[in-house]
């Protein structure tokens, strides 16, 4: 498996074409070649020639930003066919796509499965692309590979400010209250808890090599995606890092993976890391300079 590009995928729609500008951005922060891709969840028809305006659009960015940027000349494209493309490319670089395909409804929204299937990294973008990221909120779970994780989101986008957050599910709180614990031991425990992950927290930033540097961190208290997206907003981060592990079809049905609500559910950018890739010698685009 090659990793040399980043791919992004556009429908001509307002949001989309801000994810081709955050694309064309990172392909030129990180020296990279980008490759475009039509992919429409359902037909335009005010587009009669969807590739010619791809080639278009990739012209247009190679002059602007200074890259090496192409079209793939594809119509139509399935899902599929991106998962394929994915397989040789460092980034998919996508908009937020919500719809839902009732032949495949148990497999959750187009971003969804995305964001569930793709081998590589996933950046859902949500915002205008002004600038590079300077603010970056990093969703830790503290077991050993949210160092990789860390490293990786430092490599990415290179940020003025990273700030560590760990969310402490209380699933545990709650079976201390049902089976009847006082009010005054949940609390000493819930305070443990806190503790126990600041101190991680911590220690990650030493191992990093990072305390005393423009880093922060903070735990929070509850589900996981939705403090994390509460964070975020109370941060203004710019974009949200989080690891993606695997999960089984039917827990997927159920209520998707942190890293599936997450991509909903913030209102900054999201970029999902498949943690199976972090077990490796990472292949992400190494900053110039």
């Amino acid at each position: 498996m090659t990793f040399d590009s980043i791919l992004a995928l556009t429908d001509f729609t307002t949001q989309s074409e801000h994810a081709l500008d955050r694309a064309a951005l990172l392909a030129g922060q990180h020296n990279m070649p980008l490759r475009l891709i039509h992919f429409a969840e359902e037909p335009h028809r005010f587009f009669s020639d969807p590739i010619a305006r791809l080639s278009q659009r990739a012209r247009q960015l190679t002059r602007r930003h200074g890259i090496r940027a192409v079209a793939l000349e594809r119509n139509p494209v399935t899902l599929d066919d991106v998962m394929q493309e994915c397989r040789n490319a460092s980034l998919l670089v996508m908009g937020p796509l919500w719809q839902r395909n009732w032949k495949t409804f148990y497999r959750g929204t187009t971003l969804d499965q995305f964001v569930h299937d793709s081998p590589c990294p996933v950046l859902v973008v949500k915002q205008a692309a002004g600038r590079t990221y300077e603010q970056v909120l990093v969703a830790v779970d503290l077991t050993p590979r949210s160092r990789d994780l860390i490293a990786y989101a430092r490599r990415f986008a290179s940020p003025s400010a990273l700030q560590l957050f760990h969310a402490i599910d209380t699933i545990e709180e709650s079976k201390l209250r049902s089976a009847d614990v006082s009010f005054e031991a949940i609390r000493a425990n819930r305070l443990d808890s806190r503790q126990h992950a600041k101190d991680r927290l911590m220690q990650l930033t030493r191992a990093l090599g990072m305390a005393g540097s423009a880093m922060a961190f903070d735990v929070g208290n509850g589900d996981p995606a939705y403090q994390t997206a509460v964070q975020q907003q109370a941060t203004r981060a710019e974009l949200v890092v989080v690891g993606k592990r695997r999960a089984s079809a039917f827990a997927r049905f159920l209520t998707g993976s942190v890293a599936q609500r997450l991509a909903k559910w913030a209102e900054s950018d999201v970029l999902v890391v498949p943690f199976d890739g972090l077990a490796e010698p990472v292949p992400v685009m190494a900053s110039q300079g």
